[in-house]
């Protein structure tokens, strides 16, 4: 029975150990992504485009290829910071919670969300000085709102990650403590029935956590600012709204996901620490008499525990996200046919 149980635990302990590397996540979520990128609904939305004239065809490019290239370029860049910091900090350095020189590692919690928001602040910059041209030929269209080209889907799903990281992140730094006025970095955990002093294990506290915050505040200021001045500015021209209303749709989606995925990836992180920390179940003091055992238990240990299996998936769906943006926003207004050309040629006129 006990060899059994045993051949049981060593496949399950195995699988969460390769889930808690972030590169076994990269690479479950490269295949993925691919398999999404070659999907028969994928290759019908890059048919799907809008056919211009070449002329139209040229104005929308330029206006919109620099900012689709901005944000494959910031989603690669979340990337590969992510995993060089995690590779440095936790191989090279061979530090988890606090550096060689007794710094709290805070930075490896608020990395990511603070890469995603300079990425989202540059292509703020490219729209409203480089994106935000007047109309070649006025266009009457509808007031438009920071949410008027944002899914519904994505949006809910970007507010959840944001305020899941910030709940979490609020929760852990009241629940963490310190000692002798120095930062709050333990998870302090009483042991039952005795006079001992109680276990201090590192936390996810307000040291990790406020930095994280600031990021998180910062993420949402410039996202809100973005998606509004992307869709605030004027068409270019009547026979582009619909075009552009298309890129303007991707560029939304583009920047739901570079957010979202940011609040995931530091999500998944904290629930890691989170988890590590409230997993401790035992105490042994070694006396001259010999060794005393005492049971320890976090009350909210289980909680920590189920968050601690879900942050590889959160990890997966966050590098999943960050694929497809470069992937899935290349702008494809492509020239139309001559039929097309002809008859948008007698509109105009």
């Amino acid at each position: 029975m006990l060899p059994h149980i045993a051949s049981l635990l060593d496949p399950i302990q195995l699988l969460g150990g390769l889930l808690s590397l972030p590169l076994v996540s990269l690479i479950l979520a490269a295949i993925i992504a691919v398999g999404v990128a070659v999907s028969p609904r994928g290759a019908a939305r890059r048919r799907g485009r809008v056919r211009l004239t070449p002329s139209a065809s040229t104005a929308v490019s330029a206006r919109y290829t620099p900012e689709h290239r901005a944000l494959g370029i910031a989603a690669i860049v979340v990337i590969v910071i992510f995993i060089a910091e995690n590779l440095i900090t936790g191989y090279v350095l061979g530090m988890f919670g606090v550096s060689l020189n007794g710094v709290v590692g805070w930075w490896r919690y608020a990395t990511p969300v603070f890469t995603a928001s300079v990425g989202v602040a540059i292509l703020l910059a490219m729209i409203v000085m480089h994106g935000s041209t007047p109309p070649e030929r006025p266009v009457v269209t509808a007031r438009r709102t920071w949410l008027t080209f944002s899914s519904r889907v994505g949006s809910v799903g970007t507010a959840l990650a944001l305020l899941a990281l910030a709940t979490t992140t609020l929760l852990a730094g009241l629940a963490s403590s310190n000692l002798n006025g120095g930062p709050y970095v333990y998870l302090e955990i009483d042991v039952p029935n005795e006079t001992i002093d109680p276990i201090r294990p590192w936390f996810y506290g307000w040291a990790y956590g406020i930095p994280v915050l600031i990021c998180t505040a910062a993420l949402v200021a410039v996202v809100v600012a973005a998606l509004h001045a992307n869709a605030a500015r004027a068409f270019l021209r009547p026979e582009t709204v619909v075009a552009e209303q298309r890129e303007r749709r991707d560029i939304a989606s583009g920047i739901a996901r570079l957010a979202a995925s940011a609040a995931l990836l530091a999500l998944a992180g904290a629930l890691r620490f989170i988890a590590e920390a409230g997993s401790v179940a035992g105490l042994t003091i070694q006396g001259d008499s010999g060794s005393d055992s005492y049971d320890v238990f976090w009350r909210y240990g289980e909680l920590a525990a189920i968050g601690g299996w879900v942050a590889p998936a959160l990890e997966i769906t966050a590098f999943v996200l960050l694929s497809l943006v470069p992937a899935q926003l290349a702008p494809g207004s492509g020239p139309a046919a001559p039929a097309e050309q002809a008859a948008e040629s007698r509109a105009a006129q």
